[in-house]
């Protein structure tokens, strides 16, 4: 404690990662082999047979997203990531309104991430051992999850990346090799009509709905800034960690997909999205029962790496926010004294989560619930973009390195890109339970102008140096 009766707070384990760390914070959030399994039925759902379409559309959308971000990591690193970015780049009222954003964005993202393990566990016991498990069973199978992520990222950074490092290496390659052989074995019914909106059911709109899911998939590409004052140069570290994880992951969810929609059959995508796992199923017909099982093993495996990725990105936005006296109490920026974790912070999310997921899942059931929080996340993450690109002028400007087509042009297009996948969310109006999220995510972001408003008048002397700590600082010298 300080002297005034505050919590004083921590440090983060400095220089304690190294790139591939770094780089599975990001792809870990990405949740690639899950997402393959059975998250991409989101898309399916909504787009049908155009599923690589909408793929591609996503890889694109953050691709132009992801610009702004790589050119923000070259210059700054902090564990406040996007709050710290759009705080140097606009002002401290628009950063701290987008850490508000994130907060949202990342807490229904573990939500929902702890949901669909729930979902995912009893439907893979019924899959490969015809278990008829209860419907009850998804809550202790959450509970499994939430469990988990508490404990590993309580005990530290670095286990909890080694870990997802080397699992999640092995997750890719086995995806790989079995895509091609269901490839090889589907590979007259090949046909480049997936890559058009031919085969979806609601044409352009149905599309644009299924690149929300796709762009869900995809958004955790941006999770590794908040590593800034953990990894080793992260200047570097950081901005090559988002560049591979975008270009190698966005490839393999299109190659995946493809393959998902020629070997189901491009016509009958329907069926694939009602399915609880259908990569599982493809397998299941048409493999061996040992691919079965490694899929199995690889899929809960990538829900809980994916989980604990979003929770270390979340608690270090508020550890970020707490040390600056901003929205969360100081008390949360305190560091545990051996493992350096933010394990306050730590602890709230993983209440928050359980209490969420718990109720959320007993009033619409984990696979509604998880369409539910995907939305809100998606959404929550367009917004948090938006602030990010929209900020990249300013900033560059500020620091005299302005480039036209890098700092204006591209940032501005990505904005306007933004706005298609968040005007089709409500045009026209998804059916219940996803009908909800857009007024979820507009009453939170109305909170969030009252928030900024308050603490403005309140601590106008915190608000004005929010964001402004840093690890490494290329502009300040740092």
């Amino acid at each position: 404690m300080s002297t005034d009766g505050t919590s004083k707070a921590g440090t983060l384990a400095a220089d304690s990662l190294g790139m591939p760390q770094v780089i599975f914070q990001s792809i870990s959030n990405m949740a690639p082999g899950l997402s393959v399994v059975a998250g991409l039925t989101g898309v399916a759902a909504f787009a049908g047979g155009a599923m690589p379409l909408a793929l591609v559309l996503g890889v694109v959308l953050a691709a132009l997203l992801v610009i702004p971000v790589i050119q923000y990591a070259r210059r700054v690193a902090s564990a406040g990531g996007y709050y710290t970015y759009v705080s140097r780049g606009l002002n401290p009222r628009a950063g701290l309104y987008t850490g508000w954003i994130y907060l949202l964005y990342e807490a229904a993202s573990l939500s929902g991430t702890v949901l669909f393990f729930g979902y995912l566990l009893p439907g893979l016991l019924n899959i490969d051992f015809g278990l008829h498990v209860t419907n009850w069973m998804w809550w202790p199978a959450a509970m499994i999850s939430a469990g988990f992520i508490w404990f590993m990222s309580y005990r530290g950074i670095r286990i909890s990346l080694n870990y997802s490092y080397v699992m999640g290496a092995l997750e890719i390659l086995i995806f790989l090799v079995v895509a091609v052989w269901l490839l090889a074995l589907h590979a007259h019914q090949s046909t480049g009509s997936v890559f058009t909106t031919k085969l979806s059911p609601t044409g352009l709109g149905g599309v644009a709905l299924g690149v929300i899911f796709s762009f869900l998939s995809l958004t955790g590409f941006g999770a590794a800034v908040t590593l800034g004052e953990e990894a080793r140069n992260p200047l570097r570290t950081i901005t090559r960690s988002v560049i591979f994880a975008i270009v190698g992951i966005g490839a393999f969810y299109i190659f995946l997909g493809y393959v998902s929609v020629v070997a189901w059959g491009p016509h009958h995508m329907a069926t694939y999205a009602s399915s609880t796992v259908p990569f599982v199923t493809l397998v299941q017909h048409n493999l061996s029962s040992v691919w079965v099982w490694f899929l199995t093993i690889l899929t809960l495996n990538g829900s809980l790496a994916c989980a604990l990725a979003i929770h270390n990105a979340q608690v270090r936005m508020v550890f970020s926010l707490g040390r600056d006296g901003l929205i969360v109490p100081r008390t949360f920026s305190v560091t545990h004294p051996r493992y350096q974790t933010p394990f306050r912070a730590i602890h709230l999310s993983a209440v928050i989560t359980i209490v969420g997921v718990s109720i959320t899942g007993a009033l619409l059931g984990p696979l509604e619930g998880f369409f539910l929080f995907g939305t809100i996340a998606t959404l929550g993450a367009l917004a948090v973009h938006f602030a990010v690109n929209i900020s990249v002028p300013s900033y560059f400007r500020k620091i005299h390195a302005f480039n036209f087509g890098y700092h204006f042009v591209l940032p501005i297009l990505g904005a306007l890109l933004i706005l298609l996948p968040i005007y089709f969310s409500v045009v026209p109006l998804p059916a219940f339970p996803v009908l909800v999220a857009p007024f979820v995510a507009l009453v939170w972001l109305v909170a969030g102008v009252f928030v900024v408003r308050a603490v403005g008048r309140r601590r106008p002397e915190l608000l004005a140096r929010a964001g402004m700590l840093a690890a490494a600082d290329r502009d300040a010298g740092g």
